[in-house]
């Protein structure tokens, strides 16, 4: 069976994902704050199987054990991924504005969390001779300044650059993890009604995003999973990439 981890997957693009997932008869784990009932529910309908880990990835110091527990009851799985897709744009504002703490918790759930449970998945399936993968949902702000999204950007920037490095590392192992870095594009969930409602003095740009959603550019969660998933399962991503599912092309058709 195939077996996804996923962080931050209780609403948004990780929900959708975990949806898709069940429906094509997985097995998930998922580790977020909340639990969904909506899911547990798409979970007895369909043939995957789900289990929610509560767990706030602010809290770094136990991400290590928390994977050996998930990992511990995966025997006879056929391939493995990790989804690193839990995210925050809090604070948003200019450094020098933001609050002390709530920068440490948005690089904490960001970045720290993301390179911990990467470093956990590596070191305790190295061996394991299936197909692993590590997938990081990222940001073209992780390649683009924004004024006001210093802690978003720069968290963005080192998930991409960690991608780069591990992808180098694992070329040469005899059972590698392949890992992906990954940019969705602009969906409609509730980190973008969190942008259109913030005020300018902290994001200057935020009437370009109010008019993203005026003019219906917002790509729906559904969609997005469907062809994160699709070039996911096609093998479409070479190691380390840095990718954009924008401009990114099943393999098929490149």
């Amino acid at each position: 069976m195939d077996t996804y981890i996923i962080t931050g997957g209780s609403k948004g693009l990780g929900a959708a994902i975990i949806q898709q997932l069940l429906q094509q008869g997985a097995a998930i784990h998922c580790i977020s704050r909340s639990d969904s009932e909506a899911l547990r529910q798409e979970a007895l309908r369909a043939e995957g199987t789900l289990t929610f880990h509560a767990y706030d990835l602010a809290d770094t110091q136990g991400l290590d054990s928390l994977m050996e527990r998930i990992l511990g009851t995966m025997d006879g799985a056929d391939s493995i991924t990790l989804i690193n897709n839990a995210g925050m744009l809090e604070p948003m504002t200019s450094i020098g504005r933001a609050d002390h703490v709530d920068l440490q918790r948005s690089l904490q759930v960001n970045l720290i969390a993301p390179a911990l449970l990467t470093n956990s998945f590596i070191r305790l399936t190295q061996a394991w001779p299936i197909m692993k993968r590590v997938v990081g949902i990222s940001s073209g702000a992780g390649r683009k300044p924004y004024p006001g999204w210093g802690a978003y950007c720069t968290a963005k920037a080192g998930l991409d650059m960690l991608t780069r490095c591990v992808g180098v590392e694992q070329m040469n192992q005899s059972h590698p993890v392949e890992i992906y870095s990954i940019a969705p594009g602009v969906v409609d969930t509730d980190m973008q009604r969190e942008i259109r409602a913030a005020a300018e003095v902290d994001f200057p740009q935020v009437s370009r995003f109010v008019q993203l959603k005026e003019q219906g550019e917002l790509q729906s969660p559904e969609a997005t999973a469907r062809q994160l998933l699709d070039l996911l399962q096609t093998n479409a991503f070479e190691q380390g990439e840095i990718a954009d599912l924008r401009t990114k092309k099943p393999e098929s058709s490149t």
